[in-house]
């Protein structure tokens, strides 16, 4: 009986640690996924989609600051003109909505020729990737991209996503200023809605689907946790570059 009782109690601290080999790789790789990783944007995409935490990331703001990253240039699309032309409630727009695509692997060109499209479904004012601010509707009519609660009321911003770190910092950059500047031809101070139960100048699309309704849509959350980067983030970019203007 003894010797049985030694037989299994080896037999068993063998599948231990043989069960403990096997995980270790895993749990090691995990580990190093986890390291602060400002060259490893594609795989944090992949994690991300796997349904792992998302990788930390530098600090986007601090990062596009001290870089003196500039906003890309704006280019005005020749059939803006073409689309609807109906106006706001109250004559102009008293904010900005953000939104994000929603869709991976679609270039800006693909997203514009998409909306020109289909624009009797929905239009928004303007793509921004991390190399163009694409103006896509006039900005003195409303357009249809949030709701037929909010889109009496805003101008509306897409941006296209990215799979690296500094492209995603250039992309949200250009939204952050073309947010600002469009805030800032109708002097309107930027304040966040999203923090306010609805009522402010910059909007995100979840803000709108949870306080003005008719939209079930929830951008960009998930895109810029994607990045460790959210609304509160934004919001300081566009007051950043509002203030950077004359």
């Amino acid at each position: 009986m003894d010797m049985f009782k030694r037989f299994f109690a080896s037999s068993l601290s063998i599948v231990v640690t043989l069960t403990t080999l096997c995980l270790t790789p895993t749990v090691y790789t995990r580990s190093l996924f986890g390291m602060p990783a400002f060259m490893a944007e594609a795989s944090a995409a992949t994690n991300h989609s796997q349904g792992l935490p998302p990788l930390p990331y530098p600090n986007v703001n601090q990062y596009i600051i001290s870089t003196h990253l500039g906003h890309s240039p704006v280019v005005k699309d020749p059939r803006m003109d073409t689309l609807p032309q109906l106006p706001y409630k109250h004559g102009t727009y008293i904010g900005v909505v953000i939104h994000e695509v929603g869709e991976d692997y679609r270039s800006l060109n693909e997203w514009v020729d998409r909306m020109y499209a289909t624009y009797d479904r929905a239009f928004v004012h303007a793509f921004v990737d991390s190399k163009e601010i694409h103006l896509t509707a006039p900005s003195k009519y409303l357009v249809w991209g949030a709701g037929k609660q909010a889109n009496p009321y805003f101008y509306q911003i897409e941006v296209v996503r990215a799979y690296t770190f500094d492209d995603f910092a250039r992309s949200v950059n250009n939204q952050a200023w073309l947010a600002a500047y469009m805030l800032k031809q109708n002097n309107i101070e930027p304040t966040l809605a999203d923090r306010q139960e609805g009522v402010g100048s910059i909007i995100s699309h979840y803000a709108v689907h949870k306080y003005w309704g008719g939209t079930t849509h929830v951008d960009p959350i998930e895109y810029f946790a994607r990045w460790g980067y959210d609304m509160d983030q934004f919001f300081e970019l566009v007051k950043y570059h509002y203030q950077q203007m004359l």
